[in-house]
Parts: structure tokens; C-alpha cells; sequence
């Protein structure tokens, strides 16, 4: 399927925002990789500003269709939190998914005063209630240990699985100097594993079965 110019500047946007970072994707910089003239992208975009809302908003709702999706084959709800941390750990190795623009030029959108990201934080409240489901779910159902509380333990969630892409994006350009292998995520799944499970099921509940082939 040939894209139409304002699908082409919203792919090339959001490559670009993610390899260069907000300040450095400019119109002109959008309109050679796109090979378009640079007035297009005014045209049907406006702002820089709106256009990388727009960017963020497509990024996030693949993301959650994704982890929507890996929902299907969860059997309960330990499962579906792993599945949901994969649906992440995935997209922070596939460069069209676009997960380097929420890593690299997130931070931004705190700082739009005037801007209005409120269709962003509202695909980013799916995401969050999607989890706390599944840790509902799993404490419900007692694959997820009792005495977790599922707001902390989103916090928790969350923070180790961004955190880990964050910290092999800064490997990647030689920040941290450390390297990492291709078990690197599923050892972050392991010890969300460890961290979710009843303590007298850690070894009989048959999730610890993670290996580097799940993820690419």
C-alpha cells in the first residue's frame, strides 16, 4: 500500500523524533526524508508541537492494541501482567513500533505548559487501568500474591520495565558502558515473576519458564 504525504510525514516523524530527538526534527529535516516540500507538513499538521502529539497518540494506541491482544493468551492474571511487560519489552526492539520517541522525547510533554495533552494522558490512563486489571485479576484468582497492592505494584511494574529499556537504549550509545545479552529481558521477566508470585508457588506455578527466544 503506497502512503499518501501526510501518512508519509507522520512515519517520518516518527522515526526522526526518535532518532534525533524533539529539538532536532525540524520541518525541513521531516520534509527530505519524507521528500516532500517542507509547507506540507504545515498543511496538514500545523504546529511541530501538534504533530508530535499526534506521534505519541499513534505510538501509545498501537502499543495498547498490542497488549489488548496478548491478553487473549492469558490464563490468568500473573500471566497477563507478563504478557503486558513483553508487549513493552518487544516494542523497545522493533524500530517501527516507534517506542524510541516515548523514550527519547516524553520528558517534552511535561514541559507543554499551553499544550493540550489530554488525548495523551488518556491513552496513557488505558494503559495504566490495563495493568491494574491484570493485577486485579491475578490476586483474584491467586496467581498474583495476596498482599500486593495493585496501585504500588503498577508503580513498581512499570518502573522496572521502562527503566530496563532505558537502560539498554543507553548501552546502545555507549552512555552506561555496560553490555547487555539477549538475556537481559527475560531476566527482568524472571524477577517480576519472583516479585508477583506467591511465595509458596515460586517454584511450582510454571511461569519461570522465560527464555530469550519470546523476545527478539
Amino acid at each position: 500500500m503506497v502512503m499518501g504525504n501526510k501518512e508519509r510525514i507522520l512515519e517520518t516523524a516518527k522515526r526522526l523524533f526518535g532518532e534525533l530527538g524533539y529539538a532536532e526534527t525540524t520541518y525541513k529535516r521531516i520534509a527530505q526524508e519524507a521528500g516532500i516540500a517542507d509547507g506540507l507538513i504545515a498543511h496538514h499538521y500545523g504546529s511541530k508541537e501538534n504533530l508530535f502529539q499526534l506521534v505519541e497518540i499513534e505510538i501509545l494506541t498501537d502499543l495498547l492494541l498490542k497488549i489488548d491482544e496478548s491478553q487473549y493468551y492469558a490464563s490468568d492474571g500473573l500471566s497477563g501482567v507478563l504478557n503486558f511487560a513483553k508487549c513493552i519489552l518487544k516494542a523497545s526492539t522493533t524500530p517501527e513500533s516507534g517506542f524510541l520517541t516515548l523514550l527519547r522525547c516524553s520528558p517534552f510533554l511535561a514541559n507543554t505548559v499551553d499544550a493540550d495533552n489530554s488525548e495523551i494522558l488518556t491513552v496513557c490512563s488505558r494503559v495504566v487501568e490495563k495493568m491494574l486489571e491484570c493485577l486485579r485479576r491475578g490476586i483474584g484468582d491467586g496467581s498474583i500474591r495476596a498482599d500486593l497492592e495493585p496501585n504500588l505494584a503498577a508503580s513498581v511494574i512499570f518502573s522496572t520495565v521502562f527503566g530496563s529499556t532505558r537502560a539498554r537504549l543507553l548501552a546502545k550509545e555507549n552512555i552506561l558502558g555496560l553490555s547487555f545479552s539477549d538475556d537481559f529481558y527475560p531476566e527482568i521477566l524472571r524477577i517480576l515473576t519472583r516479585y508477583l508470585e506467591p511465595v509458596e508457588e515460586t517454584t511450582t506455578h510454571g511461569h519461570e519458564s522465560l527464555s530469550s527466544s519470546e523476545l527478539p
